[in-house]
């Protein structure tokens, strides 16, 4: 539970400029971590829209950014190696966390029930 709704960098290198994003993690699970991305935009692809913030969770010099905040919808599992420390800068807000919940706990059950049988049998067979 300690892991359970703080940011840690992601060391897999995604986007066009190849970055390591932070990733809200959101499950716990023997050696792997659910996650969610953070982003700054309001849809992903075509009309898929992304998970809106209240507060915006990037903090620099102490202050919380104003920018609008998003989370992608899909909970993905990747391996506890991938991700690096408890990121310091990025801090979920309570009343952001406590509308979170409910909504995390819907798109585990109907995203990844799945996904974790095929993350199971794919590392089986590596």
């Amino acid at each position: 539970m300690l892991n359970l709704y703080k940011f840690r960098r992601y060391k897999k290198k995604q986007g066009k400029k190849k970055v390591r994003h932070p990733k809200l993690i959101v499950d716990d699970y023997k050696n792997e971590f659910g996650f969610m991305g953070l982003t700054s935009r309001k849809k992903k692809g075509r009309g898929h829209n992304n998970y809106p913030l209240l507060y915006n969770p990037e903090f620099k010099n102490g202050v919380r950014k104003k920018e609008p905040s998003y989370l992608r919808r899909k909970v993905e599992y990747d391996r506890k190696t991938n991700f690096g420390d408890i990121e310091k800068n990025y801090i979920l807000h309570e009343e952001d966390k406590a509308n979170l919940i409910p909504f995390i706990d819907k798109q585990k059950r109907k995203d990844n029930v799945l996904l974790r049988e095929v993350f199971k049998l794919r590392n089986r067979y590596l």
